[in-house]
């Protein structure tokens, strides 16, 4: 579904698109969304990013990667709520599978002060700390190419604790 509506879009010669999962893990997902998009134009030139905090998925993830022949340079080892390596960038397609019912007390003091700048990932409010899901919503919705510049898509896996 998620990249159902961009069929046309993903026809065109040279088409460049971005993938993007802030919780990358063992990069599963992004390979999966690389077969699929190349099943529709084997031509496409997909850029894959992704941040993930443990160091032994991050490792597993970049040597799959580069096993399967995939550009693994913008798959990075970090914590994505308290430090966005991506800060500066926007995506075609947004996917997350965060951790469910994992608290953020260790990405507190910097999701605190980010949520008081005007505009941040952050800016709206926080949730309860014992439940971080929600600010990997926040976090993907932000990442979405904006409207003005062809919009971007998102699709997130979570439980149904953010809904309490």
């Amino acid at each position: 579904l998620l990249f159902a509506e961009d069929t046309v879009g993903l026809m065109e010669p040279g088409t460049v698109r971005t993938i993007y999962d802030p919780t990358a893990g063992t990069g599963g997902m992004l390979s999966v969304a690389e077969e699929r998009l190349l099943e529709r134009n084997p031509d496409a030139r997909l850029r894959l990013y992704g941040q993930e905090i443990n160091d032994q998925s991050y490792a597993i993830c970049k040597s799959d990667m580069i096993a399967k022949g995939q550009d693994a340079g913008n798959i990075k080892l970090g914590d994505t709520l308290a430090d966005d390596l991506f800060f500066d960038r926007t995506f075609d397609f947004c996917m997350s599978n965060p951790p469910y019912g994992v608290d953020w007390k260790a990405s507190q003091e910097s999701v605190k002060k980010e949520s008081l700048a005007p505009n941040s990932r952050f800016s709206h409010g926080l949730p309860a700390i014992g439940d971080g899901q929600m600010l990997f919503l926040s976090h993907l919705a932000s990442k979405m190419r904006p409207a003005h510049e062809g919009g971007g898509r998102a699709g997130i896996v979570l439980n149904g604790s953010p809904l309490f």
